[in-house]
C-alpha cells in the first residue's frame, strides 16, 4: 500500500493508504482483522467490500474476498456509522454536524459544516447521492404541548426529518415526519418523546421519491419528493398475518425488479433470528412479501446491521452485534462468512473500483 498523503482538515488528521504501486507499507495495529471461511475455491466473490470502524481511532476499509485490506483511511478520532461509497469517492458523516465527500486516493471534495449557508440541522444516520445533491436524515427539537396526554405544557420531542443540500451546503429541500403525522395521535408518544420514530435509513426510489425507515415505528414510508405526503406506508397494520412482522428494521431499498429489500433485525422478545426481507407493491397498497432469508440465531443483531444484493443469487449482510460480515444465496445458505475484531454498522459491495 501507498501512502499518498496526510492531510488536516477542520482538525480531522485523515491518512490515506491505497494501492497502486510504490511503497508497501504495513497494515496498522489499530486496524481490524478479518478471519474469512468460505464454501467457494478461489475467489467468493469479485470485486471488493467497503466499512466503516467507528471506534476510536475511525477509518474507512477495503477488503476483498480473502479478507486481506486493500485500501484504508485512518482518522484520529471516532466516526459516526453512515457512508455512502461511489466509483472513485465516498460520502460521509464525520459526527452530527460534519458532511465529507472524500477521493480514494484522498482528496476532499467538499466539507459541508453545520450552521453555514442552509446546513441548518443536524444530521444523523444516512447521508446519500441525490443526482447532483446531498440527502441526509436530521435529528430536530420540536417543542409541544403534552398536557392532554399526561406531559408537560412546555414539553419537546426529539424526532427526524429530511434535509437537502447541495454541494455547496445551500438548502434545497427539507422535511419533517411533523409535517405529515401529528405526535399527538401516537398513544406511545410520551415514551418515545426523546426518540419519536427514529428514523435509521434514507433511499431514493425509481421515481425518485423518498424511501424511509422508522425503526420505532416498525414500519417503511415512500415520501413525496415535492410535497412531503406520504405515498404508502408499510408496517404491522398493513400485514395480515404476524408471522410477516418485522421489527427494528435498518437499510431499507429498492433494488430490481420492482421489489424492496430491508434488513430485519427481529426482536428478542417476539423472534429472536434477523433476516433479509423483500416486498412489493402495487396499486391500491397491496404488499406482497416475496423474500426471506434468515440468518442463523448466532447472527442474530437487534441494532444496526444491513442486507445488499450484490449479485442474481447473493445476498451480502452485516450482523452488527456479531462482527460478522456473510454472503448467503436466496436460500440462505451461508457461502462466505467473515468475522472481524470490529462490529460495522453497514457493508457495501463495490464491483466497479480499481485499486
Amino acid at each position: 500500500m501507498k501512502r499518498h498523503l496526510l492531510s488536516v482538515f477542520l482538525g480531522i488528521l485523515i491518512s490515506c493508504q491505497s494501492r497502486p504501486g510504490g511503497e508497501t507499507l504495513a497494515i496498522p495495529e489499530e486496524l481490524p482483522t478479518f478471519d474469512v471461511h468460505s464454501t467457494m475455491p478461489g475467489e467468493a466473490f469479485p470485486g471488493y467490500i467497503q466499512v466503516r470502524k467507528i471506534t476510536d481511532p475511525g477509518a474507512q476499509i477495503i477488503f476483498d474476498s480473502k479478507g486481506e485490506i486493500k485500501w484504508y483511511q485512518l482518522s484520529d478520532t471516532a466516526l459516526f456509522r453512515p457512508f455512502t461509497p461511489s466509483t472513485d469517492r465516498y460520502l460521509a458523516l464525520h459526527d452530527d454536524r460534519q458532511i465529507f465527500e472524500i477521493t480514494y486516493s484522498g482528496d476532499t471534495l467538499f466539507a459541508l459544516k453545520y450552521g453555514e449557508n442552509g446546513f441548518d440541522k443536524t444530521v444523523h444516520h444516512e447521508v446519500i447521492y441525490v443526482g447532483d445533491h446531498i440527502a441526509a436524515l436530521t435529528k430536530e427539537k420540536h417543542p409541544i404541548d403534552l398536557s392532554a396526554i399526561g406531559g408537560q405544557a412546555a414539553d419537546s420531542i426529539i424526532t427526524d426529518g429530511i434535509l437537502i443540500l447541495d454541494r455547496k451546503g445551500n438548502k434545497i429541500w427539507s422535511w419533517s415526519i411533523t409535517d405529515v403525522i401529528n405526535p399527538l395521535e401516537d398513544p406511545e408518544v410520551l415514551k418515545y418523546k426523546s426518540d419519536w420514530g427514529h428514523a435509521n435509513s434514507l433511499d431514493v426510489d425509481d421515481d425518485g421519491h423518498f424511501l424511509i425507515s422508522w425503526r420505532n415505528f416498525n414500519e417503511v414510508w415512500k415520501i413525496n419528493k415535492n410535497s412531503g405526503e406520504i405515498i404508502w406506508r408499510y408496517g404491522h397494520e398493513q400485514m395480515a398475518d404476524s408471522s410477516e412482522y418485522f421489527y427494528g428494521q435498518h437499510a431499507f431499498h429498492r433494488i430490481e425488479g420492482g421489489m424492496y429489500l430491508l434488513f430485519d433485525n427481529g426482536d428478542k422478545k417476539t423472534r429472536g433470528f434477523s433476516r433479509a426481507l423483500g416486498f412489493t407493491h402495487s396499486e391500491g397498497d397491496r404488499f406482497k412479501q416475496v423474500l426471506s432469508i434468515p440468518l442463523p440465531d448466532s447472527l442474530f443483531t437487534s441494532k444496526q446491521g444491513s442486507v445488499y444484493k450484490i449479485a442474481d443469487d447473493r445476498f451480502l449482510f452485516s450482523s452488527s452485534m456479531s462482527s460478522s460480515i456473510v454472503l448467503t444465496n436466496q436460500s440462505g445458505d451461508i457461502v462466505w462468512y467473515a468475522k472481524s475484531t470490529e462490529p460495522y454498522y453497514r457493508a457495501y459491495y463495490l464491483n466497479n473500483i480499481d485499486l
